[in-house]
């Protein structure tokens, strides 16, 4: 499968004001993420104009928060490959994990009233993280960062001059491994924002879902260049945390709404 010209050409178009469109689907997806926080905030929360406003502004703090997170976590896993402590590349499950460490952070300090629904709040916002988060993975494409192992299937890419696979020497097609994400996270979206059944475990079934693929996809198609942590792949072990989280708080809501609905009025 031939990588697309468009893009090639539209990248010429947006260097010539510095940009690329790498950069331009990640502000696409930050403008999504806050659109879709002021929807669901204010139709579905019945929050004011005022509380969503302060918890817009704890959103930015989370999403700074989580670049520093993802680089700091790569970082981290490239020293035990190489034994030099440098930032470079960031990884977005310790981004994610980092921000919403933040994001629980600042509701529990800044806005008390609202600890109790910590919960719902995720709710509410997860879905319009995933949809920031698959057109994120297009810009990746487009970059061709976070790309796969090689492949003889019909999906292979040959990335040309230009993205990070020709960088690195690699001039054989490789799996998109960043449009697999993509297309998941489009329809996981639709899953979590959609179906019924899984309205008020969203957080959860974002975590188990997402982790459960994540696991699977850089296990079996894509090849971690970091270092090994416990004797796996860092991402593995991210992943793995990712779904056991989620599995822990789905059964601490299966619990606690069992006691609660067995109190007497």
């Amino acid at each position: 499968m031939k990588y697309p010209d468009f893009i090639i050409k539209i990248d010429e178009i947006l260097a010539k004001v510095g940009l690329n469109l790498y950069v331009v689907m990640i502000a696409i997806g930050i403008i999504v993420l806050v659109e879709y926080a002021i929807f669901v905030l204010e139709k579905q929360g019945g929050y004011s104009r005022a509380a969503t406003n302060k918890l817009l502004i704890f959103i930015a703090l989370a999403l700074a928060s989580a670049y520093v997170f993802a680089a700091l976590f790569d970082a981290v896993f490239h020293y035990f490959q190489t034994g030099i402590f440098e930032f470079g590349p960031i990884t977005f499950i310790g981004g994610l994990i980092g921000g919403v460490a933040m994001f629980v952070l600042l509701v529990s300090i800044f806005y008390r009233e609202e600890r109790k629904n910590i919960l719902k709040l995720l709710n509410l916002l997860i879905p319009g993280v995933v949809l920031a988060h698959a057109f994120g993975r297009i810009g990746c494409f487009t970059a061709g960062c976070c790309y796969g192992k090689p492949t003889e299937s019909v999906f292979g890419i040959l990335f040309p001059p230009g993205t990070n696979p020709y960088a690195d020497g690699i001039l054989i097609p490789i799996h998109p491994t960043q449009l697999y994400e993509a297309f998941f996270l489009f329809a996981l979206f639709f899953v979590l924002a959609f179906v019924p059944k899984v309205k008020e475990h969203k957080f959860a079934a974002y975590l188990i879902g997402y982790g459960i693929f994540r696991f699977f996809m850089e296990k079996f198609l894509r090849d971690d260049p970091r270092g090994l942590l416990f004797g796996l792949p860092p991402s593995l072990l991210l992943s793995a945390l990712l779904t056991t989280t989620g599995i822990g708080i789905l059964v601490y809501t299966f619990i606690y709404s069992k006691r609660t609905s067995g109190v007497q009025p």
